[in-house]
């Protein structure tokens, strides 16, 4: 059990005059009435009634938080102590400062309410409440499809294992299998005592497949019937209960932070065997007092989910003239010329920064972002020393975007809106290393503060490498701390020479000295909440994570194509709300470095944490790393096909319309077999039979006909096919038997208009050859091309 920290139950010593503890209580609910504050009575209360009178004084239930106080004293030996002079004597003398003990228990109680959907959604959009330890003390967890070959850094191959899913019956990713009224479930999740679902991730079951027949359901407190059940995928993307922004549709992903709260446990359960999966929550200590998750509280918080939705999407509403907040910003606009550094004095005294924003002159020089850095003082310690562009999340050069923490716009502003208190002063600076002089503007907004023993201090700190080499596998410290704190967040900015993924490592995050980590990841890319990473390579946003930038990518220049070409640089960012990770005495995160491809790459992370004075880092300004920007290599070709104007689809990428239910459809490398396939693999579709019809839907780009051109595969088991592009058969009718796994060549559908901007692709299985020994087939990828008349036109 996690140890309590800050205030906790207090006993008085059994020679104590006083025979019955005070006990505070809410009006919220019955649970708050039996909270962990029940039967605390503060030292200088004891004190206070011991030195008055030595009489058996006991204070009842009836102070209520938030009211004006009401004291119902007795005495155990005089029922008519009010009416006695000498009792209404020592009264006068104990009141007036056990009134202010109580108001300020009573703040302490209201902060340490009872865990609800309720409380949390309000948590979820509170900056001030990040900016403080939690008064409901938790761990973060995530039970995962992570390899449970992984035991131990020790055994290097298991460590490193990357079959982090479950695609065949041998794979055994989760907790176990169970029979549940005969049918079989598996256990994905299983946690017992009070905790919160926070987040949950899971992918598409291929690239192109955003659907499942899957059922998933989840068990609260032991019962017997779930509590929520529905299509795994649906339920957490935002098209079934939980709605936009809470769940949502990543790119191939199905994320959900919606709230599950619960006071005695959880279990979640697939009807089938799970691919890829992340469920995170809070472990809370175990007097924690949490209201279970209910359908009826869920409908009873529904204008509140609206609200919050809504903040969320526009998290810089009301600003700078929000709560707390002053209305005319301080404010530096100079040219910081080559070396040099300029700063801006925060008000003194208690306060804190609200909000601010750094805006370059130019970013026509993408490195300018990691080669002016963004510093801060707070009573007397620095706590910050980032590159302004991992800072913000914009990476290598600009790249907009919109979250809850920080927005990049189009014009240049990076701003962010981190709560950093302080108790006495404050400093915010700006460091140019480059050798070229640069205009900059900075406005920073601050306000009220009150510092307690659970406030805490903004941190922010970097780290870069260049070259990283990506064999032998290794793990890549983002950050180790010492001290107590909650993680908040990171941005990283990976430079791939390459064509192929390279961000197939796994998280591994240790917290308060664990021997095994207890955030155990899937991918690189499933930590940043999307997944598919080798065609997932367009921009996306959402309040609490981003890809900024990927490839050539990014909000000004979206993808349109299903290339895989995942070569140059990449921005990946997360921050956290209801997933913040709470330390005691330390964490440490690691991502492995795992690309498909033996390179040298470049990495550079942007972290950011809350933590005390004493809390300490293991990063340190590093001038020369950060002007060690990893070049952008040459350009490559990212299919070994022949080289068209065209658009190229794998199969992986295209949108699938319908499919018989008992048909599978499985990404397969074919990098062992001879031959050239787009991507070095295909589409394996399994579970087939004579007449099953598969649809994709192909998106294209202007109203002219386009020849469509089908590379697929070969092989022992497969059967015949035949093909309907809007409708229209094409006529062909293609033997995909071979006696091994060979390329198909160019299959020429034929040329045909489009409809409303898209080619309906259908797939049937006609028969077989009768040397086949099944109807399998594989599909690699799809090429629009312009007629041959259009062509000579354009030339």
């Amino acid at each position: 059990m996690i140890s309590r920290s800050g205030l906790g139950e207090e006993r008085i010593r059994e020679g104590n005059s006083v025979s019955s503890l005070m006990q505070f209580q809410t009006q919220e609910t019955p649970a708050a009435r039996n909270s962990s504050t029940d039967g605390f009575l503060p030292p200088i209360v004891a004190e206070r009634l011991n030195t008055n009178g030595g009489q058996d004084w006991c204070f009842g239930p009836s102070y209520d938080v938030g009211l004006e106080p009401a004291l119902w004293l007795q005495s155990t030996r005089h029922p008519t102590a009010f009416r006695s002079p000498r009792y209404s004597l020592t009264m006068k003398k104990i009141l007036p400062p056990l009134l202010v003990v109580l108001f300020a228990v009573s703040i302490h109680c209201q902060a340490a309410e009872p865990v609800s959907i309720r409380s949390l959604l309000n948590e979820m959009v509170d900056r001030d409440s990040v900016a403080k330890f939690p008064a409901n003390n938790f761990r973060l967890k995530q039970h995962s499809s992570y390899n449970r070959d992984s035991k131990t850094p020790d055994d290097k191959k298991g460590w490193f294992s990357n079959l982090d899913r479950n695609t065949s019956e041998k794979d055994k990713n989760f907790i176990r299998i169970e029979e549940n009224k005969g049918q079989k479930e598996w256990v994905l999740m299983e946690h017992e005592g009070p905790g919160a679902i926070v987040r949950t991730w899971m992918p598409f079951l291929s690239a192109g497949r955003p659907n499942t027949d899957i059922q998933i359901r989840v068990y609260l407190d032991g019962e017997t019937e779930p509590t929520l059940e529905g299509n795994m995928l649906g339920l957490f993307d935002g098209t079934g209960l939980f709605p936009y922004p809470f769940a949502h549709k990543s790119l191939r992903s199905s994320v959900s932070f919606f709230p599950i709260p619960y006071a005695k446990g959880c279990k979640v359960t697939t009807t089938e065997r799970p691919f890829f999966f992340q469920f995170t929550f809070r472990e809370y200590e175990a007097d924690t007092s949490v209201k279970t998750f209910t359908m009826s509280d869920f409908e009873a918080t529904k204008p509140l989910v609206e609200e919050v939705g809504q903040t969320l999407l526009n998290p810089v509403s009301g600003e700078p003239h929000a709560d707390h907040t002053q209305q005319a910003p301080l404010s530096l606009r100079t040219t910081l010329t080559a070396g040099s550094e300029q700063s801006l004095d925060l008000p003194s005294g208690n306060a804190s920064v609200r909000s601010m924003s750094v805006k370059l002159a130019s970013y026509e020089e993408p490195s300018t972002t990691r080669k002016v850095i963004l510093k801060m003082e707070f009573d007397g310690h620095q706590t910050v020393w980032c590159p302004v562009g991992d800072f913000f999340g914009t990476g290598i050069g600009l790249h907009p975007f919109q979250g809850w923490y920080r927005t990049v716009s189009e014009d240049g502003t990076m701003s962010c809106r981190w709560v950093m208190p302080y108790q006495k002063s404050g400093k915010i600076s700006l460091v140019n290393l480059d050798d070229t002089p640069i205009d900059v503007e900075m406005k920073v907004h601050t306000g009220e503060w009150e510092w307690n023993d659970q406030s805490m201090y903004f941190n922010a700190a970097w780290r870069g490498q260049y070259p990283v080499a990506t064999r032998p596998y290794s793990d890549w410290n983002y950050v180790t701390l010492k001290g107590r704190g909650v993680y908040v967040g990171d941005t990283l900015t990976v430079m791939n020479p390459v064509a192929k993924w390279w961000g197939e490592g796994d998280e591994k995050i240790f917290v308060d000295g664990e021997d095994f980590p207890s955030i155990f990841g899937t991918g690189t890319e499933d930590y940043y909440a999307y997944s598919w990473g080798g065609v997932s390579t367009d921009f996306y946003e959402h309040p609490f994570h981003a890809q900024p930038r990927s490839h050539v990518y990014d909000k000004l220049n979206r993808k349109t194509s299903g290339e895989k070409n995942t070569q140059g640089y990449s921005t990946e960012t997360r921050t956290r709300s209801l997933d913040t990770m709470p330390f005691g005495s330390s964490l440490q995160l690691d991502m492995e470095i795992w690309s498909w491809t033996d390179s040298q790459m470049g990495y550079g992370v942007g972290t950011y944490w809350y933590g005390d004075a004493q809390t300490q880092s293991n990063r340190v300004p590093n001038p020369t790393e950060a002007l060690n920007v990893p070049p952008l290599p040459n350009a490559t070709v990212t299919s070994n096909l022949p080289k068209t104007p065209n658009n190229l689809f794998d199969f992986e990428t295209i949108t699938l319309v319908s499919k018989p239910t008992n048909v599978e459809l499985l990404p397969q490398s074919l990098k062992k077999f001879k031959g050239q396939w787009n991507g070095d693999g295909h589409v394996l579709v399994v579970n087939t039979k004579q007449g099953d019809v598969i649809e994709w839907k192909i998106p294209t780009q202007g109203s002219e006909s386009k020849k469509l051109v089908l590379q697929a595969t070969q092989s022992y088991d497969f059967g015949v096919v035949e093909f309907t592009v809007n409708g229209i058969p094409t006529g062909k009718q293609i033997d995909l038997y071979s006696n091994k796994p060979v390329p198909s060549g160019e299959i020429d559908l034929g040329e045909f208009p489009p409809i409303d901007g898209a080619f309906k692709l259908q797939i049937k299985v006609a028969g077989k050859n009768p040397k086949s020994s099944g109807f399998r087939y594989g599909i690699d990828c799809i090429s629009l091309r312009l007629s041959d008349a259009h062509a000579t036109k354009i030339k």
